[in-house]
């Protein structure tokens, strides 16, 4: 009992977002324009949702951030570039753990990439 069952990402642009999500991680986007709101889904659980916000968000010490699981923080870092994102911070060593990165989407939202270490 007590997972983690829904998770939220700002956005600007509900558009913006589910183009990014989409081509960056292989989402999928639902929008719900009567409920001024839209939903992701990744090939695993959780899922969640963009809330609306007016500002894109910053991340300063202390936020709530969404880590995706990937293969490669330099590769996937590459497409949020390429697909309208920034990096904010980049690929940082978690002692023998993994590395992370943060990234600013198209649509202002802040999230970031998780790497594993390889395990001998």
């Amino acid at each position: 009992m007590h997972e983690i069952c829904h998770v939220e990402i700002p956005s600007t642009d509900f558009v913006k977002s589910k183009e990014f999500y989409e081509t960056v991680f292989g989402w999928k986007v639902e929008l719900m324009p009567e409920m001024k709101y839209a939903t992701w889904a990744p090939e695993a659980e959780p899922s969640g949702g963009f809330n609306l916000v007016k500002e894109p968000c910053t991340c300063e010490e202390g936020c709530c951030l969404v880590y995706i699981l990937v293969a490669s923080v330099d590769d996937k870092a590459k497409e949020v570039e390429a697909a309208g994102g920034k990096v904010v911070k980049g690929k940082t060593a978690v002692g023998d753990m993994g590395w992370y990165a943060i990234f600013q989407d198209s649509a202002g939202g802040v999230a970031a990439l998780w790497e594993s270490a390889k395990k001998d």
